[in-house]
Parts: C-alpha cells; sequence; structure tokens
C-alpha cells in the first residue's frame, strides 16, 4: 500500500536567534566604536615629540632643566641646508647679515666675531650636536614651545603665512582623520587652529596649547589667512661703479707693487684688483703686499679697488685652514683688518687648485666671511672655473651655493688650452667662451656673472720627434705677440672655427701656431657679455694689453 507522498512543512529559524544578531551587531559596533572614546598615551615629558609644520618628525627632542634642546640634524634638514657642524665641536649658522658660531658645552657664543653670554650651552647627546630652543628662535624665523602636559615640542616657520581656524564649539583632536580613530585631546569652544593639510574633510593642525592632530572640517567655523611675523634682512647692495656694468682688471702683483705714475690712461675701467693677500705658509696667516699710495691713486682716477685674497694654490695649506674654525676665523679678522686699514672697496677671492672634498669646507669659509664683509660695506666676488672633470680646478666649486652668498662670481673663460697642454690652441676661442658663459648659466644666475678675458696668449712650438710632436709654449701679451707676427714676416687671417686671428710659421723641424688677442676678439668678447645680459667683464690682466683695448671696454660701459 502506498502512502503517497509527505507534505512540505517550511522551516523557521527559532525566535531567539534574530535578538542575538542583533546583540552581536550592536556589541561588534560598540568595540569599533571603542577607540574613539579612548585617549593617546603621551610621550614622556623629557622626550617630547618634535612637530614641525603640523607633523611629528623622526628626530628626538630632549629635555634637561626645563630646556628643550633640538637636535642639530633637524635644522639642517628641515631649516636650514646650509647649517655646519664643524670637526672642532661648533655649530655655525650665517644667514645675509650674520655668522654665529656656538660651541659645545660653551656660554660663549660668538655673532659676527663679537662675544654673546648664554643662559645654555648647545650640547652633545651620543654624540649629536643638540642646540637648545631658546637659541633657535633667535638664530631662525621660528615660533617654538614645549608642551610637557601633552609631551610635545612644536616649531613653526614665522617666515611663510599661516592659515588659522577658530572652533565654535569644543572640538575633539583625534590622532588619525577618522571618527573612530583615539583621541589627541579635547579643545575647548575658541580655540585657534594652525592649519596644515587637509585630507577629506579633515583639517591636519596643532594649537598654542600643544594639541597636534587632526579635526574635522565642520567643526572649524571661520579661517583667516595671517601674514609672516618675520621680515628678511634686505638683501646688500654693493657700493654704486657709476655704470651698470663692472670693467674690472686684474694687477698681478708679487712683492712690490707697480709705479703708478707709468700707468696710463684706462678709460672704461672702475675696477682694479691688485692680488694683495695669499694664504701664508704658517696655519691661518695671511700674507699682506698691500700699499697705501696705490689705494690713493686708484680712488684718484675714480676705480674702486677690490683686492684679491688667494689660496697660493696651495692644496694641503688650503685644507689645513678650510677644516678648522678657529683658522677660518683668524683669516677672516686679518682680511677685515686690511680691508678697513688700506680703505678698501671690496674682496676678490681666488681659492684654486682646492682638493674637491674641501668644496663644502670654501662655500662655508665664504659663508662666514661675505656677512662680516658686507657688515664693513665691502662689495664680495669670487673666481671660479668654467665645470668639468678636473677634481681640484673645477669640482672644488660649488659655484650654485657661492652664487647665492657673494654678490659676483668671475668666470675665468681662458687657459682652453693650458700652459701645460699637450697640443697647441687659444687662450679661449670665441666658440669655447660662450660655452663657458652657457654652462655657468646652469648654475650662477646672469646679473651676478662676470665674464674673465684674457689680454694675453701663447706661442705655441710644435717639435717633431720621430711619430711623436712634443708641444711648448710661452705667454704673450698682446704687444708682444703682434711682433713675433711682424719679426716673423707672417701674416695673421681669422680661424673661422676659433673666431681669432691666427699666424703659423714653420723652421726646419718646429712649428709656430699663435692665435691673437686684439680689440677684434676683445669686442666679440664684450658682445657675448651683452647678449647673456652678464654683469661685466674681468680681464687678465693690466700690462698685457694694448692701448686700443680701453677704447673697446669704454664703449661696452657706455652702451
Amino acid at each position: 500500500m502506498s502512502l503517497g507522498p509527505r507534505a512540505s512543512r517550511k522551516r523557521t529559524r527559532p525566535r531567539y536567534v534574530w535578538p542575538a544578531i542583533a546583540f552581536a551587531l550592536m556589541l561588534a559596533g560598540a568595540l569599533l566604536a571603542v577607540p574613539s572614546f579612548l585617549y593617546v598615551e603621551k610621550p614622556p615629558a623629557a622626550r617630547p615629540h618634535l612637530i614641525y609644520k603640523g607633523e611629528e618628525q623622526a628626530f628626538p627632542v630632549v629635555v634637561e632643566r626645563g630646556e628643550a634642546y633640538v637636535p642639530f640634524q633637524f635644522v639642517k634638514e628641515k631649516i636650514d641646508s646650509n647649517a655646519f657642524w664643524d670637526e672642532t665641536g661648533t655649530v655655525i649658522v650665517t644667514t645675509k647679515d650674520k655668522v654665529v658660531k656656538l660651541k659645545t658645552d660653551s656660554l660663549t657664543a660668538h655673532v659676527n666675531q663679537n662675544p654673546v653670554d648664554l643662559q645654555v650651552p648647545v650640547v652633545l647627546e651620543s654624540g649629536e650636536p643638540y642646540i637648545p630652543s631658546s637659541i633657535l628662535e633667535t638664530l631662525y624665523p621660528l615660533s617654538v614651545s614645549y608642551h610637557p602636559d601633552e609631551g610635545v615640542f612644536i616649531a613653526r616657520p614665522t617666515d611663510e603665512a599661516s592659515l588659522v581656524g577658530t572652533s565654535i564649539s569644543d572640538v575633539v583632536v583625534r590622532v588619525d582623520p577618522s571618527l573612530l580613530a583615539r583621541r589627541v585631546g579635547v579643545a575647548p569652544a575658541g580655540t585657534e587652529f594652525y592649519i596644515h593639510s587637509v585630507k577629506g574633510g579633515w583639517l591636519r593642525v596643532d594649537t598654542s596649547e600643544g594639541l597636534v592632530g587632526w579635526v574635522s572640517s565642520r567643526d572649524i567655523d571661520r579661517t583667516e589667512e595671517r601674514e609672516p611675523s618675520h621680515r628678511p634682512p634686505r638683501d646688500y647692495t654693493p657700493r654704486p661703479l657709476g655704470s651698470d656694468k663692472i670693467a674690472l682688471v686684474w694687477e698681478q702683483v708679487d712683492r712690490h707693487n707697480p709705479d703708478t705714475s707709468k700707468i696710463g690712461d684706462m678709460p672704461g675701467l672702475n675696477v682694479i684688483s691688485p692680488t694683495w693677500f695669499r694664504l701664508g705658509e704658517k696655519p691661518g696667516e695671511v700674507e699682506n703686499y698691500a700699499d697705501f699710495r696705490y689705494v690713493s691713486w686708484a680712488h684718484e682716477r675714480g676705480y674702486q679697488v677690490w683686492a684679491l685674497f688667494s689660496n697660493s694654490f696651495e692644496l694641503e695649506r688650503t685644507k689645513t685652514m678650510l677644516r678648522d674654525s678657529d683658522l677660518r676665523d683668524k683669516v677672516i679678522s686679518q682680511i677685515l683688518m686690511y680691508a678697513r686699514l688700506y680703505s678698501l672697496d671690496g674682496i676678490n677671492i681666488d681659492f684654486e687648485n682646492v682638493y674637491q672634498d674641501d668644496a663644502p669646507y670654501l662655500t662655508q669659509f665664504v659663508r662666514e666671511l661675505t656677512p662680516l664683509l658686507h657688515e664693513a660695506g665691502l662689495t664680495v666676488s669670487i673666481d671660479v672655473t668654467v665645470k668639468s672633470l678636473s677634481p681640484t680646478w673645477s669640482m672644488c666649486f660649488e659655484r650654485s651655493r657661492l652664487a647665492e652668498v657673494v654678490d659676483y662670481v668671475m668666470l675665468m673663460a681662458y687657459d682652453e688650452f693650458y700652459a701645460g697642454s699637450p697640443v697647441a690652441g687659444p687662450t679661449a676661442s670665441i666658440p669655447w667662451t660662450e660655452w663657458t658663459v652657457q654652462k655657468t648659466l646652469e648654475e650662477v644666475p646672469a646679473e651676478k656673472l662676470v665674464l674673465g678675458v684674457p689680454f694675453y696668449t701663447r706661442l705655441w712650438t710644435e717639435v717633431k720627434e720621430g711619430s711623436h710632436v712634443k708641444v711648448s709654449q710661452v705667454a704673450y701679451g698682446m704687444s708682444s705677440s703682434e711682433a713675433w707676427v711682424r719679426s716673423q714676416g707672417v701674416e695673421a687671417t681669422i680661424d673661422p672655427d676659433r673666431g681669432l686671428r691666427y699666424a703659423e710659421k714653420t723652421s726646419g723641424d718646429k712649428t709656430y701656431k699663435i692665435w691673437l688677442e686684439d680689440a677684434g676678439s676683445m669686442t666679440k668678447r664684450m658682445e657675448i657679455a651683452d647678449s647673456y645680459g652678464l654683469a661685466g667683464i674681468a680681464a687678465w690682466r693690466r700690462g698685457l694689453e694694448t692701448p686700443d683695448i680701453w677704447d673697446v671696454i669704454s664703449d661696452y660701459v657706455e652702451r
């Protein structure tokens, strides 16, 4: 007997399941919301977090006896890339008008070489220098505040505009931009928030009470942009020359100064630079060959005197001085003394043949020297070569950093084929000269760049020795080079590739070659200076030119 199909029955959940699910969801929501009511753990007061522009920095602040100390590395990376830690244990800060030296564990600082008493010194922590926060505010455009209850040290730049918002009611400050994030604290109504960035509907902020984190933009009633409270010092303005262009000539002085009564007129010239000061053999000593009578003669003619200071082209001597803060100070003091003693108008720095590794120290020396020379009313310039792969004659110059500091950069656009060159060639062909200008303008602004031009050339001698050609040279001034051409009965014609007059003569196994410098080549160099809007020209050296060169320079200065 068949019973037939069983009637279907609909299954239903037990009545207690739905309340359980609802309870689980409520519990999960409550658990998720719990962090939003919890507060973050504060850092210890002795090791507060460093906050800069609203963000926590990976630099530890140290607090001792109520004074917060900020690591030098933070200053170097975030505030002042030119801040300098000297191997002698000195923090050095250079600005447009000040040089500040802070020795570790010393209560005496030096500002422009003048002693200043400190309340607390720079200290070493685990071998790293730390700067007292009270000093930091005087060195830089910063507002700093230490909040032990919140465990933070806040630094805000005062040379930048600030966006500030005000709350209309109590505001919860959270550690992350989320309603579920933990709380940093609660700011009462009317609190001012410094706003640093925006993410979605959240603002990254800090307050003068030490709260740092995120708030909802809906909690901020109004915002305003505040102008920077700090005004930077004005740029130094060099002494006027009576012309918009510099026309400088170097005066080579070995030990004895020239008889100025025998120097003819030099129309167009407005600056003369005698090679008077050089780094001596004794560490920190400056040799002096200056002459009061020469300065008086130059000033009577209307020339400014920018005395040249060289490193004597001595590698080790230069390294010893550059790497020692005390020796740098000693040298700078002597240069300042001589500048005042002889009533100089400027200093021309000529450091050549310098170790590549000493490039940052050369820059630091110039950064320490320049503000003090400016304070004394002097114009500062430095001589550089065109950028090349030579470690001691080119890669020793941080051209862009130097150009930030000095008033003028003199480009020594000559010695394309130098004295020891294995092949003959011009002192500075016209295309090469223009290339050096273009290359240097990548690092130095045109209004600071001065084109160096040669008043000399080289007579090359080539001698065949089997399959090899031996090359030698003798430097000639303009008059003597023209005299050689005439004496040899040869004709100088334009070398189209070099843009200069060229003469050649073969006698026996010797071939003589010379590329001439004259009024024509000098005119072309002035045209390059004009076409690139350069600050002027500087010539090496007086006494090697012919009289007509000054007419070319005068025309250049006046146009």
